[in-house]
Parts: C-alpha cells; sequence; structure tokens
C-alpha cells in the first residue's frame, strides 16, 4: 500500500497544468558562488518557498508558460541573461538581482523592480579625491548611463574633479575611445556595463593603464588581479538582504509598482598593492575603506 500511495503521488505531480505551491520562482544566469550568497542573504530577511531554474541547464526554458501556469508571488532573477527571459513574462512581478543591464526606471517592464549593481557616485569619486586624480576618463553606454553620469557630474564637480566622458555603443569602440583620452587623464572609472567592462573591453582599460601609467577604479576586486588599482566592492550577502526586505513586502500586500529600486547599500574599497606602487600612489583612504 506504501508504494501504491507513492506511486498516486508521483502521478499526480505529472499532472499537466497542475499549479506549484511555492512562492518565488528563482531564475539564475548560470551556477554561482556569488548567486549562493545572495541567496543566503535572501533566506535571512524572510521565509519563503522557491523554485529554481537554472538557464545554463537547459537549451530552452519558456518562463511565460512556467508563470502562467505556476503562479508564483514573483521572479527573481540573477544576472542578465536571467532577467532578458524574464522580461518577457508580464503576469509576474520581477525582482532584479547582479544584472548589469538593469537601472531604475527601464521602460517596457512596469512590474519590475530591484537592486542594481552600480553603486551610488557619491561612493566613488572620493576614492579618485583620495588618489589625487583631477581629471577622470570613463567611457559610457548613454542608453544604459545617461541618468548616472549625468548625476556623476555633479558629485565629481564638488570635489574638484573633471569627468571625461567617451560615448560608446559597442565593445569595438572601447580601444578606439580609451586611446583619445591618452594624455588627458589622471585616472579611469570603469562602470559595470556589458559593452565597456566585459572581456576585451576590460582588458583595454588595463593595457591604457599600464602605458599610460594610470590608475583604474573598478566595481569588482575580482578586477585587480588583471591590473586595476583600486576597487569598490558591493556586499552580495547584504544585495541578498535587500532582495528579501522587498519580498517580503510583496508578501505584505504591498504592489511592486510601490517598491522603488535600489542601489547596494554596503559596499567596501579593495586595493592592489602592487599596482599602487608602481603607479606611485599612496591613497588617502581614511573613512572610505568601509561605506555604507
Amino acid at each position: 500500500m506504501r508504494y501504491l500511495g507513492l506511486l498516486i503521488i508521483a502521478m499526480w505531480l505529472l499532472i499537466p497544468g497542475r499549479a506549484w505551491c511555492y512562492d518565488l520562482l528563482i531564475v539564475q544566469s548560470q551556477r554561482s558562488p556569488a548567486y549562493d550568497e545572495l541567496l543566503r542573504g535572501m533566506h535571512s530577511v524572510v521565509r519563503f518557498s522557491e523554485r529554481v531554474i537554472v538557464l545554463t541547464d537547459y537549451n530552452d526554458v519558456d518562463l511565460v508558460r512556467i508563470a502562467r501556469e505556476e503562479t508564483p508571488l514573483a521572479i527573481i532573477t540573477l544576472g542578465d541573461n536571467a532577467l532578458a527571459a524574464a522580461r518577457k513574462v508580464r503576469q509576474t512581478p520581477v525582482i532584479s538581482l547582479m544584472a548589469l543591464s538593469y537601472r531604475a526606471g527601464m521602460t517596457g517592464y512596469p512590474a519590475m523592480t530591484g537592486v542594481m549593481v552600480q553603486p551610488p557616485a557619491e561612493r566613488y569619486l572620493p576614492l579618485f579625491a583620495s588618489i589625487r586624480a583631477r581629471k577622470v576618463g570613463v567611457l559610457s553606454n548613454t542608453a544604459r548611463s545617461a541618468v548616472y553620469i549625468k548625476h556623476a557630474r555633479k558629485v565629481a564637480a564638488g570635489l574638484g574633479i573633471d569627468l571625461l566622458v567617451r560615448e560608446v555603443k559597442s565593445a569595438r569602440e572601447v580601444t578606439g575611445q580609451l586611446n583619445s583620452l591618452a594624455g588627458q587623464v589622471d585616472a579611469l572609472w570603469m562602470l559595470p556595463d556589458s559593452v565597456t567592462s566585459s572581456g576585451e573591453a576590460a582588458d583595454a582599460h588595463f593595457l591604457f593603464s599600464a602605458g599610460q601609467r594610470v590608475p583604474v577604479v573598478t566595481f569588482s576586486s575580482a578586477y585587480l588581479a588583471s591590473g586595476a588599482a583600486l576597487a569598490l566592492d558591493i556586499d552580495r550577502f547584504d544585495i541578498g538582504r535587500q532582495a528579501g526586505e522587498m519580498v517580503a513586502l510583496l508578501m505584505s500586500g504591498n504592489s511592486i509598482s510601490d517598491i522603488p529600486p535600489a542601489a547596494p547599500r554596503k559596499t567596501s574599497v579593495k586595493s592592489n598593492p602592487f599596482v599602487l606602487r608602481r603607479l606611485e600612489l599612496k591613497p588617502d583612504m581614511a573613512g572610505t575603506w568601509n561605506t555604507e
């Protein structure tokens, strides 16, 4: 009888169109320890049931059908590919995390919020002041970063820093635009953007840095080994906590439209001592090593 009961349960689970009983559909671009850390942060704030889909485990995933049939409270996306897949879903709120392409006010998807990868400009610009950089070069994909750059210019001006911005629309333009900054800048600021900070585009920043003897300040300590001088690291566990707080609001009956996008709350400054010595830089980092 025991085995018959298990068989009946198994057959019931396979019935087409059965609604799943879970709160969150978590869609990951790939498997990553960084995502695991973020999910631990979420679980530390709020209790929820989940179904996890890792896109690299499948040839194709029909998130529209899954969301329609299983009716989760929300979709949590981790990474750019997961966000791109979830934007096809219209009936379910989406919380975006760890996506370079996510920014506040994204058009075409009203039922979305999330935590952006980019810390506020107020966290970055003091790093340039600490190394006495007065002219800072930055490559910007205006379609994604226009609002951020506009605000950063104001913050920079208050610190006596001039931002020299070069527009790029594709990775092919990165080297040429960096070369246009030769002899004009004291430092480079590498923003988190799939066009300007991935693969060969990221390498171009460090080649420019070595050739021009100017430091690169970036958004992740992963780039320190490649030649960045300073990095403003985000706290992934705390980003998970921020996402958990958003989920708690949804669970208590709030609308996704009432939950505004957020910037990372906690950051920490990491350095590459070898690069700093080679460039003869001694940052005055008092008060900036841990920011919150």
